[in-house]
């Protein structure tokens, strides 16, 4: 389905990384960069004729072989989010909600969400019929690790499944031949999950039962689509299209169909990084070089990136940038000036001279009520290479004494660094498991560079 993507990038003024005393940024040049898409059609309404049709084939067949399959029973169900991150993933966030159902029937350019704003679309003759939940940043990075995992919202019967779809679509232009499942509730009503990463979806199959979070598939771009995401629709038990969050605007249906409904506005930073380019790929389809980097030498410059959730007009974002020995370098806020939007990302520079103290610099920014951390040396052997294929887990984290590791595939060289730079453990376990003793360690952040399959990966160790 149609997604409106937003980028913000600020270009700050030069800020040295010096051993002086905590500054207050300067004010900055900025400049806005939208991306919109014209106003396209989802699937036809004789297209969900056609679904519809195949779906009481579907029911008849199910029904043959066990007739109480779907006899309807107890009220509507209330749903959890029907998707989750892999196991193992670590970053802050992976999505954003862009788009909500339409309440106004009225097509082309007449827009209503449920809680009266406009954070939806339609088109010359249709509406935005679901919700859509997108991966971003780096969405087709993301699709192509797995990174959102589709689930079940409530427990339910498949009626309808397809898969072996074309999956790196980059157009809303009513393409059907999308990858998806619906469910059957016991109460009669019916969940859509469609644009499914091909080949991802689950074994079972039409006529079989999945409970409440079972993994259906990976979130792909399948149909009429043109960014990684899943979109969820929802009829009730009379075939009634309705929202599943309740709020003033929305006149579908009176009461949440959610356990715990989400806030409208879900302010949080999905991702903060440090990059050695100013590039930013976003061809559609293509894997994204990320360009990020955690060790900077002198004569480079350390870009450092927030992406952020739903940014609103005037939301602050508090920055601290602590050197190695513990000291603040800076130390002030970003109070957007712009509109609200429901992605963007923002880059500060941090040019590298030889003033610069080595060791490990930690950046903390405070949004929406939430604390987020990322960190970047000067001078070290901290390093960034992408295990894309190795799952490597710390825990306990924040730990007192013992910490262990564990791989999916053997761990060759462990190497602890604390924020100074300073070597402080070494080990080479040549094993998927090994515990560490940080028993000797002072309390503070220590920094693990984990090597396996020849590539490395950077983990913060905490002890307390």
């Amino acid at each position: 389905m149609k997604t409106h993507l937003f980028y913000l990038m600020l270009g700050f003024s030069t800020l040295a990384i010096a051993q002086n005393k905590a500054l207050t940024a300067p004010a900055s040049s900025v400049s806005f960069h939208p991306i919109s898409f014209p106003k396209t059609e989802c699937i036809s309404e004789a297209q969900r004729q056609d679904l519809a049709q195949e779906i009481e084939i579907n029911k008849r067949m199910i029904l043959e072989k066990n007739p109480n399959a779907l006899k309807h029973r107890g009220s509507h169900p209330l749903f959890i989010l029907p998707f989750r991150p892999k196991a193992g993933f670590e970053d802050y966030g992976y999505y954003s909600l862009f788009n909500q159902v339409d309440q106004d029937l009225t097509p082309d350019g007449h827009l209503l969400d449920y809680n009266c704003g406009q954070r939806t679309y339609d088109w010359v003759n249709g509406n935005h019929a679901g919700t859509d939940y997108v991966v971003w940043p780096y969405p087709w990075k993301k699709m192509e690790e797995n990174v959102m995992e589709v689930i079940a919202a409530a427990p339910g019967v498949i009626i309808d499944k397809r898969d072996g779809n074309f999956d790196k679509n980059c157009e809303n232009n009513g393409n059907n031949n999308w990858n998806g499942i619906i469910l059957q509730h016991p109460d009669g009503s019916k969940t859509y999950y469609w644009h499914f990463k091909s080949g991802t979806l689950t074994s079972k199959n039409i006529g079989d039962s999945v409970e409440v979070g079972e993994f259906l598939a990976n979130a792909g771009s399948s149909g009429s689509s043109d960014i990684p995401h899943v979109h969820f629709e929802v009829y009730d038990a009379l075939g009634f299209r309705i929202d599943p969050y309740a709020g003033p605007c929305n006149s579908m249906n009176a009461d949440s169909w959610w356990i715990d409904q989400p806030d409208y506005f879900v302010p949080e930073i999905l991702t903060l990084s440090t990059h050695n380019s100013d590039n930013f790929d976003t061809e559609c389809g293509v894997v994204e070089n990320t360009y990020e980097e955690l060790n900077f030498g002198t004569g480079e410059t350390a870009r450092f990136r927030i992406f952020y959730r739903d940014i609103e007009l005037n939301s602050n974002t508090h920055i601290t940038v602590t050197k190695p020995d513990g000291s603040v370098l800076y130390d002030y806020d970003f109070v957007s000036p712009w509109p609200d939007y429901v992605a963007a990302w923002a880059q500060w520079n941090f040019p590298i001279d030889n003033t610069s103290m080595n060791g490990v610099y930690t950046i903390t920014a405070q949004f929406g009520g939430h604390t987020y951390q990322t960190l970047f040396g000067v001078n070290t052997n901290l390093g960034i290479e992408d295990l894309q294929q190795t799952e490597i887990t710390l825990y306990p984290n924040p730990t007192t004494n013992f910490v262990f590791v564990e791989a999916t595939s053997q761990i060759e060289k462990i190497q602890v660094y604390d924020l100074m730079g300073r070597k402080v453990i070494e080990a080479s376990p040549a094993s998927e498991k090994t515990e560490l003793n940080l028993g000797h360690l002072k309390t503070g952040m220590y920094i693990a560079v984990i090597s396996s399959e020849g590539k490395k990966t950077v983990k913060k160790i905490v002890k307390e």
